[in-house]
């Protein structure tokens, strides 16, 4: 069994005129369930190396507050958050994890929503990345893993029904879009209570910085090693772009129709 973190970067809903927020990534974090021990622990380790005790009771890995030095990181200097940042993406490097991610340039979404649909209509860019995202997932696990996973996503009241329902439905239909190897619902769960999860984010975070520089958007020195290490994890599927596009179209025409 695979245990397939989800998480996204970047997220602005539907405002795709996010000047500060250009990409939107969804990323997804597989690992092993004979990993999964391990992994907690080697987290937990690091923690406690760098943030001893005494933490806020709700104490949280996040890669903008690490980046920007935001409320408990606050007291630590640049380069003992981002020696941080770096030890967490080596350890899952070394536990050989697996990264499927997709990057949407906001811009260019809206700009085929206007030519497909019109003006006036907004679609989170989650909604077209999700289904990219787990197909290659469904592939890996299909081919190179020969297992099944279930989805573990962050609650998101704005994107969790959109998941849920999506993964109900691809779980049920013919051909490419199938998700075979995705078993059970997806499972919604605080980020503040997985360190897994957490880690997921720091890896999403600097696989839209990876985006975003080769977008020829402008990225910050420090998160060039964060790009570098979380590189080895990326796992490159075979999308099946059109046939999302061509889903994602009868989804909007149905919905048309019914309002």
């Amino acid at each position: 069994m695979h245990l397939v973190y989800l998480d996204e970067s970047g997220n602005s809903g539907t405002n795709l005129s996010d000047a500060q927020q250009p990409v939107f990534v969804l990323g997804a974090l597989l690992v092993g369930e004979e990993k999964w021990h391990a992994l907690e622990k080697a987290i937990e380790g690091v923690i406690a190396e760098f943030f001893p005790p005494p933490r806020p009771l709700e104490f949280e890995i996040h890669a903008a507050g690490l980046r920007n030095g935001k409320g408990f990181f606050r007291q630590f200097s640049v380069a003992h958050r981002l020696a941080f940042r770096d030890r967490c993406l080596t350890i899952a490097v070394e536990t050989n994890l697996t990264f499927v991610y997709r990057a949407i340039e906001k811009k260019r979404f809206l700009k085929w929503l206007v030519q497909n649909f019109g003006e006036g209509i907004l679609i989170n860019p989650h909604v077209v990345a999700f289904p990219l995202v787990a197909q290659v997932v469904n592939a890996f696990l299909s081919g190179e893993a020969q297992d099944y996973g279930v989805l573990i996503s962050d609650e998101n009241v704005e994107i969790s029904p959109d998941i849920e329902k999506t993964t109900q439905f691809l779980r049920g239909v013919q051909g490419k879009l199938n998700l075979d190897r995705i078993i059970e619902k997806g499972f919604f769960i605080d980020s503040r209570k997985s360190w897994i999860l957490q880690l997921c984010d720091l890896v999403t975070f600097s696989a839209r910085k990876k985006e975003e520089q080769q977008a020829g958007f402008p990225i910050r020195s420090t998160d060039e090693s964060g790009i570098t290490l979380m590189d080895p994890l990326i796992h490159r599927g075979d999308e099946v772009f059109k046939d999302v596009v061509a889903w994602i179209t009868e989804e909007q025409k149905r919905k048309a129709a019914r309002d």
